[in-house]
């Protein structure tokens, strides 16, 4: 069960799965670094499941699933985690989750084409409590066209990508069609929206906009996210936290 305190950074592209993240030991990488919320890798033809057990080992964080079995040669400096994990991982699916405090708690991977199994929850505005729920809800796949659809590589993506989409695309257009297909996946699925509110309602709401902001790939996206949310969201509870999220982002 999900400790208190848990959110959603972000979510990657959705890829196969195939080996154990924490396999036998491997060759390290030459060097894995967490200071003040940012992640440093320096990797020369690594085993990705080692560089992922160092940075797991960095950063507190437990990592959860199955990637791909390949070697990795990377080098980057002090980016945020998400940032950080989309270059090693590239096309394979992630979901990060902080603590309240903005420490960052998990690191799950999603494997393509994952088994969906529907949710039973009390009221379907009630937030899901269990960050394996999370996961699974995340990966319910929506109808995407135009520009978001070449973004994601199809027609159809999990709706965790297409919240990836939202924050972490830099074309304007690209976020804007991302922002419609979630706003009507929370209308036509309430389960998906109370996912996605239990992954921010407990954290606090500058800390929660300092993460997002972290991971934005232009510094609008956000501000963006959170109006829309703030009028347009199905939920009063999510309109409300996305309000002072906003309020948090523009102070005056």
């Amino acid at each position: 069960m999900r400790t208190p305190g848990s959110m959603l950074a972000v979510l990657g592209l959705a890829c196969g799965a195939a080996v154990q993240v924490l396999a036998a030991p491997t060759p390290a990488p030459d060097a894995v670094r967490w200071a003040d919320g940012r992640l440093s890798v320096r990797a020369t033809d690594a085993s990705l499941d080692r560089v992922l057990a160092e940075i797991a080992a960095a950063t507190g964080a437990t990592v959860r699933g199955e990637v791909d079995a390949r070697r990795v040669t990377i080098d980057f400096r002090a980016l945020a985690p998400a940032d950080g994990l989309a270059r090693i991982l590239g096309a394979e699916s992630f979901m990060l989750t902080y603590a309240a405090d903005g420490s960052l708690r998990t690191i799950d991977l999603l494997a393509r084409g994952a088994l969906v199994t529907p949710i039973p929850v009390p009221s379907p505005r009630r937030p899901l409590a269990d960050a394996e729920d999370q996961a699974v809800v995340l990966q319910r796949p929506v109808a995407v066209a135009g520009p978001l659809a070449a973004a994601v590589g199809g027609d159809e993506a999990p709706i965790g990508r297409v919240l990836h989409a939202v924050i972490m695309e830099p074309d304007p257009a690209t976020r804007a069609a991302a922002r419609t297909v979630v706003l009507s996946a929370f209308v036509e699925d309430p389960t998906v929206e109370a996912a996605y509110l239990s992954t921010l309602e407990p954290v606090a709401d500058a800390v929660l906009a300092r993460i997002l902001q972290a991971s934005a790939a232009d510094p609008r996206s956000v501000e963006e996210w959170m109006g829309v949310l703030a009028a347009g969201a199905p939920s009063a509870a999510l309109r409300a936290k996305a309000a002072a999220v906003l309020a948090v982002l523009r102070p005056h």
